[in-house]
């Protein structure tokens, strides 16, 4: 597929469904990741900033944004590598928050000759074993923390687990970012939350990376918000113990979403880290 320098759209035919994408700018591909829960959109801070200096790709996962789930089984990482084939990218770097991250990982291991650098933002680790993320009052108090949002998706009431979701005190902006805050209620208020209320069968990688990071050979950036969720700081430990070629960066008073509520400052760390390669 020819590449333009102008933004285009369109949606990209994989197992089951089609992709809707975005593009911007031009040279070495980058690939934005979006959260669980969000859509491409929440890239909107970065996506004609970093098109200025890269050819940007996003793109809606499926089962979120404009990208649909069909009752197919269905892996990310498979999706992925499908909608950079049908892009002709043969090398890019990946960017992931949350959700994101836990695909550019996964697509790493499985395509490691297509990955230039990795950055990973509030990045789980697939397959850390629980016991060693929390003890059993913390586990405790993880199961309290989601009560609400999953008396909201058993009685399928999506205003419900909006309001969920927007009091959960690390997932959104704080207060402190009223307009990242309300983009976000946005987003989450148009979303169908398919992958909850109606999830398709995902295929997860076998073994999973936690037994697998030290396969990642590619310079990684390892970016938290300050004030993210506990548990993901051992994620990050985890990741930056090893994968070889990371580095770690925190991004102070933010929460799970440090892209939206100070994208200035991400924006910078990104571009730095993608500079000195």
């Amino acid at each position: 597929m020819s590449r333009s320098t102008q933004p285009q759209a369109g949606t990209a035919k994989v197992h089951g469904t089609q992709l809707y994408y975005e593009t911007a700018g031009s040279g070495h591909p980058l690939v934005l990741i979006h959260g669980g829960y969000m859509d491409r959109r929440m890239w909107n801070d970065q996506f004609y900033a970093f098109a200025k200096h890269y050819w940007v790709i996003r793109y809606d996962i499926r089962g979120f944004g404009k990208s649909e789930l069909p009752p197919v089984a269905y892996a990310d990482r498979q999706d992925l590598y499908d909608l950079l084939n049908y892009l002709g990218v043969e090398k890019t770097y990946l960017l992931g928050l949350s959700l994101g991250g836990v695909i550019a990982i996964d697509f790493t291991l499985e395509h490691p000759d297509m990955v230039d650098a990795l950055i990973l933002v509030g990045t789980p680790v697939s397959g850390f074993p629980v016991e060693l993320l929390y003890t059993e009052e913390q586990l405790e108090q993880q199961r309290s923390r989601g009560v609400a949002f999953e008396k909201a998706i058993q009685e399928r009431n999506r205003p419900a687990m909006v309001d969920a979701l927007m009091q959960d005190p690390t997932l959104v902006p704080s207060p402190k970012y009223p307009a990242a805050r309300e983009r976000v209620r946005t987003n989450l208020s148009e979303y169908s939350f398919a992958w909850v209320l109606d999830p398709a069968p995902r295929q997860n990688l076998e073994p999973p990376a936690y037994e697998r990071l030290t396969e990642i050979q590619v310079p990684t950036l390892i970016a938290m918000g300050a004030e993210d969720d506990s548990r993901l700081f051992k994620d990050a430990d985890k990741l930056e113990r090893d994968i070889v070629r990371a580095s770690r960066a925190t991004i102070a008073e933010t929460h799970h979403m440090p892209n939206m509520e100070k994208p200035q400052e991400f924006n910078a760390l990104i571009l730095d880290f993608l500079g000195k390669l």
